[in-house]
């Protein structure tokens, strides 16, 4: 099973960068989802993190924590919620062929405003269990 790390950049006010995948992408095109990488071979999930978030989006992050680790085996992907705030530059799209749109929303915000069928699976587990994000509504 392949490690991938979700990034979840937080914001001064709770908020987290959402991300709509490209049109482009094999797996789950045009669904809402977190920036995503896979872990490489002489990483750590942290250094995936860091790494992912410059080259998607253009920003220096920190880690703060892991919010959740799921399996995904329809995937076949170990998936980990990491937590991380920015702490150099201003999120922008710079990998257009993995990313089509940003937002900034609280959790209560994206789940008011995307259906099941328009998000993936890491995020309609978190709908399901707001016990996990619930402290940063």
């Amino acid at each position: 099973m392949k490690e991938h790390a979700a990034i979840l950049v937080r914001n001064e006010n709770n908020k987290f960068l959402f991300i709509k995948r490209s049109k482009h992408k094999k797996s789950l095109p045009n669904i809402w989802a977190f920036p995503t990488g896979t872990k490489e071979a002489r990483e750590d999930i942290n250094e995936t993190v860091v790494r992912e978030a410059y080259e998607e989006l253009g920003v220096q992050v920190k880690t703060e924590h892991t919010l959740l680790t799921k399996e995904l085996p329809e995937l076949g992907v170990k998936l980990q919620f990491i937590v991380c705030t920015i702490t150099s530059g201003k999120p922008v799209i710079k990998a257009s062929d993995e990313i089509e749109e940003i937002k900034w929303l609280t959790f209560s915000q994206f789940f008011e405003n995307y259906s099941d069928t328009e998000i993936g699976h890491g995020l309609i587990f978190l709908r399901k269990n707001p016990q996990i994000w619930k402290d940063y509504s």
